[in-house]
């Protein structure tokens, strides 16, 4: 885990209550001016610089005076330390982290706590943050070997009843690997174990609140609902379109993309890039992502997975799993009765 700070740092938790009239309230939690740790020494490590930062922390490089490791080491914002809420949401990001081990998501080495204070080491990944690859539309061709690998990191966290809770651009980091992209997931700092697990926990936010950011946070999370594995799928889904189109298809304040999300789907890829042309069934992937009704969204990371290779493979053979049927294959498997023989005309 390693990144530079991004303009979208600002944004990165949102809060909102929810009534029988919808979402009314939004609070977003930006960072606020933080101490550098650079130069000082924490828990055996030398931290070495500053690589980035966000709503919970501060992420350093650093390496173990030790053994030498190069690791991406959080700290908790020191405006933070003395909130109960956040001080347990952050142990339990090292936490659930811990729990994968996975090559397309970043790992956690240990959670240090020395001087006061509680960190947690991650690998080190020398790569950037998809955000930053994300300039304009990429090629679909690119676009399918990273969202592959993003569900194969979702679909190992999942099958750990490992919920991430705040995917987005920001928090996949693509690194150049043998000539080709290699996304790996961080930052679990809002996740949460799914409620029928019987790891689960005692939840940290009250019912009917949401957290999460906003341009990539499923309608049901948006409503502040009863949430599964499919709102990292949704999440997903606004990625794919992000990095198919080369803009997001909602825009406006925290609160005005909320009420959006409840409202309506993202425009299609011709409303808002008419010059773009892209294979309709990779466009109709995208779409099934972004269903509003998570019933209605691929059930599973590796279902996704499985219709994305047969997108990139053989695209026909994709549509059945898309909801297009083929009705000259459909005709010539359904028996049709026979028509009954003409009636003789009576003399």
């Amino acid at each position: 885990m390693g990144r530079k700070p991004s303009a979208n740092d600002g944004d990165t938790l949102v809060e909102a209550k929810r009534t029988k009239l919808g979402v009314v309230e939004a609070r977003t939690s930006a960072p606020a001016i933080v101490e550098d740790l650079s130069g000082q020494v924490i828990g055996g490590y030398l931290i070495e610089s500053q690589v980035g930062a966000g709503a919970m922390g501060v992420v350093y490089r650093a390496k173990h005076i030790d053994t030498n490791r190069v690791v991406a080491l959080k700290s908790l914002r020191p405006d933070l330390v003395q909130n109960t809420k956040a001080v347990e949401r952050f142990r339990r990001e090292a936490t659930f982290a811990s729990r994968v081990a996975h090559p397309h998501i970043g790992g956690v080495v240990e959670l240090v706590e020395a001087d006061g204070r509680a960190l947690i080491a991650y690998e080190f990944v020398e790569g950037e943050p998809l955000t930053a690859i994300m300039t304009m539309p990429l090629p679909p061709e690119r676009v399918m070997l990273i969202t592959a690998q993003i569900l194969r990191g979702l679909e190992h966290a999942h099958a750990q009843d490992l919920i991430h809770r705040d995917l987005k651009p920001d928090n996949v980091l693509v690194e150049w690997r043998n000539q080709r992209d290699h996304a790996r997931i961080v930052d679990f700092g809002i996740a949460t174990i799914r409620e029928d697990s019987e790891d689960a926990m005692e939840p940290l936010t009250a019912t009917g609140e949401v957290v999460g950011t906003p341009l990539y946070m499923a309608p049901e999370q948006a409503a502040g609902k009863a949430i599964d594995h499919r709102v990292d799928l949704y999440s997903l889904g606004m990625i794919v379109y992000e990095m198919l189109v080369g803009m997001a298809p909602f825009h406006g304040r925290p609160i005005e993309i909320l009420h959006a999300k409840l409202r309506r789907d993202p425009p299609t890829f011709a409303d808002i890039a008419p010059a773009l042309i892209v294979e309709p069934m990779l466009e109709r992937f995208c779409r099934k992502l972004l269903a509003r009704r998570p019933a209605e969204r691929f059930q599973s990371a590796r279902q996704a997975l499985y219709v994305l290779k047969l997108v990139e493979t053989t695209p026909a053979a994709a549509g059945p799993a898309l909801g297009i049927m083929d009705v000259e294959k459909a005709l010539a498997v359904v028996s049709l009765p026979e028509p009954p023989p003409p009636k003789k005309k009576k003399r």
